[in-house]
């Protein structure tokens, strides 16, 4: 069998929240699977990694076996980084298999194949092999096996891997990611990661020198990295060393990361700021006493929401932007969203942007049921029970006082309440707009739009242009 493989990220049918031209530009880096490939190529294969992103099925694949990839000998590692992916990843495989119908394709993707295989190979027929959990330690001899043939290194223990850019298609319109931790085991109700603990971070000296790897491969300073983590919680050694290890290598690299709102003493924000951190995701999720309570965020709202307050003005006394993460949870009612909404108004000059969304239920395997009772015991109920085997996720009711319409239409009008069309762009342009789409190109763009689709409102940036209904 030839050494050649082919990587495909699942792209989706449609975006996950609002469906409008800019919400399919996003370029979400898969950057398991590019590792995946990474740990691939320095045992002798040549992997093409490369994102369906919103392209469509049929098309992808035409266009992947005009470029020769698509052949009996070249193995297909397909990744599924959501439920939502499902779709897309089924078409595909679907199409491949009309070309090559005995072609080989491995399904990864932790939190979708899970521990329950006999509802994802329903989903995905076409597959012909299934992983579940991490596959890092494993991915090399499981591609050995395909050619009846043992690895002559063994199977590698990396975990981590450094990414090689070089094998991932459009590498220069993506922002490089590197994992800097797994896991959080901090036990939200919400988190597939509740019990996981959270890993020791990488060593300073590795992300200062992956990320000079990155300026070395590309040839220039400007990009943006994100530190891909659940739970961003250095400690002052940690950072200090950081900044260090940049300062030797005359790094001045603009990074993002995400974190609770109450994981930071905000006297170390200051020295964030000074390693290049420009952006931060925080998962605040309510400021209702009641919610955070029930999703197990934290024992002491009042405390909790002190802190998140501190952090905020940390971060926006030292110029770094924060992105705030609103999650509308089970038993939430118009009291807790006016909770949430007033600590917000509190605190509304130092949040750049706002991510706002209901509370959906994700099939997991065996923790489904268990987290489902959870949820219905909160007050919601499923919309459409048939969506949960069907789709492999499904839409709830909150509460009675709090249904899925309402729930996404207050989201959609608390984002733009808090969030203009410039910052918009400035954060999904730092991470996940393809590099070179300008802030002109994204004006262009949104004139096309019906304000009701767009997450953000649109002050004073038609002053020379007619927007078109």
């Amino acid at each position: 069998m030839s050494k050649r493989l082919l990587c495909i990220s699942s792209g989706l049918l449609a975006p996950k929240k609002i469906d409008n031209p800019v919400a399919r530009r996003h370029m979400y880096l898969n950057y398991g699977l590019l590792g995946l490939a990474s740990i691939l190529e320095k045992h002798g294969y040549q992997p093409f990694v490369t994102h369906g992103r919103f392209e469509d099925p049929t098309s992808f694949v035409r266009r992947l076996n005009s470029l020769g990839l698509i052949a009996k000998d070249i193995p297909v590692l397909f990744s599924l980084p959501s439920s939502f992916a499902i779709g897309w990843a089924r078409e595909t495989m679907a199409a491949l298999r009309s070309l090559v119908p005995d072609l080989e394709i491995i399904v990864g993707g932790r939190w979708v194949v899970a521990d329950d295989p006999n509802w994802i190979r329903g989903m995905l027929p076409h597959a012909s092999t299934f992983i579940e959990g991490l596959a890092e330690g494993r991915i090399v001899e499981i591609v050995a096996k395909l050619s009846n043939k043992h690895s002559t290194d063994g199977a590698t223990s990396d975990l981590a891997p450094v990414l090689n850019y070089r094998l991932l298609e459009d590498t220069h319109l993506y922002q490089p990611s590197i994992e800097v931790s797994r896991g959080c085991g901090k036990g939200c109700s919400f988190c597939a990661e509740a019990t996981v603990p959270l890993g020791a971070m990488k060593d300073p000296r590795q992300v200062a020198d992956e990320l000079d790897g990155y300026r070395k491969l590309t040839g220039n300073t400007d990009f943006h990295a994100y530190f891909e983590t659940s739970f961003f919680r250095p400690t002052s050694n940690w950072i200090s060393s950081f900044l260090s290890e940049m300062q030797n290598r005359s790094l001045l690299i603009p990074w993002r990361t995400e974190s609770r709102v109450d994981a930071w003493n905000p006297k170390m924000v200051e020295q964030l700021r000074k390693t290049g951190m420009h952006v931060i995701d925080l998962g605040l999720e309510s400021a209702s006493p009641k919610q955070l309570l029930a999703m197990k965020k934290t024992p002491k709202p009042d405390v909790y929401l002190k802190k998140a307050s501190e952090l905020l003005k940390a971060c926006y006394d030292e110029g770094i932007w924060a992105k705030v993460n609103v999650l509308l949870f089970p038993g939430e009612t118009r009291s807790t969203l006016l909770e949430t909404t007033d600590w917000l108004n509190e605190n509304m000059d130092f949040i750049k942007g706002l991510s706002v969304g209901p509370t959906i239920l994700y099939r997991y395997g065996q923790a489904t049921r268990s987290v489902k009772s959870e949820f219905e015991s909160l007050g919601a109920t499923v919309v459409e029970e048939e969506a949960l085997d069907r789709d492999g996720y499904a839409h709830l009711h909150l509460s009675s006082e709090v249904d899925h319409d309402f729930a996404t239409r207050f989201s959609s009008d608390l984002a733009r309440e808090y969030m203009t069309a410039r910052d918009y762009y400035d954060l999904k342009a730092f991470s996940y707009l393809p590099r070179d789409y300008s802030w002109d190109d994204f004006k262009k763009e949104i004139c096309k739009v019906p304000p009701d689709r767009l997450p953000f409102r649109l002050e004073g940036i038609f002053e020379n242009a007619t927007h078109q209904d």
